[in-house]
């Protein structure tokens, strides 16, 4: 009779333990790809391109380049991103990176041309400084 209620007991709690078995967990991967927008005035970094590849701001201004080159995304590891970079003739450089930002703040007035690394002259641009 202990026996039996053992038994009973266990598969209550065995019961109990298992919980639901659907596939709506909310902390799973999330589906869509990771491109980032530019915030309003910034630059687009799109596969081969600046979006805009000329613009001109006054002095004391900062710009953000928003990296949106992933394809793909459904989850899961599915996503494809190139990586770019701002690479400036002064010698100001942002990372090579896939995804993400990078920012400058422009404190002198000029002209500032850019390019990425992995491209080169076919993919640039220009800051002009006022």
């Amino acid at each position: 009779m202990r026996l039996k209620g053992a038994y009973i007991s266990l598969a209550l709690i065995s019961a109990l333990a298992c919980g639901g078995g659907g596939d709506d967990d909310p902390t799973g991967p999330a589906v869509g790809n990771s491109n980032t927008r530019p915030p309003a005035g910034g630059i687009a970094v799109t596969n081969n391109a600046f979006s805009p590849s000329e613009k001109t701001v006054t002095v004391g201004t900062t710009v953000t380049w928003a990296w949106s080159t992933c394809s793909g995304g459904g989850g899961y590891d599915t996503e494809t991103c190139v990586a770019h970079s701002v690479n400036f003739d002064d010698g100001t450089n942002s990372p090579t990176q896939e995804k993400g930002n990078y920012t400058r703040t422009f404190t002198a007035a000029g002209s500032y041309r850019y390019q990425c690394a992995v491209h080169g002259a076919a993919m640039s641009g220009t800051i002009t400084v006022q």
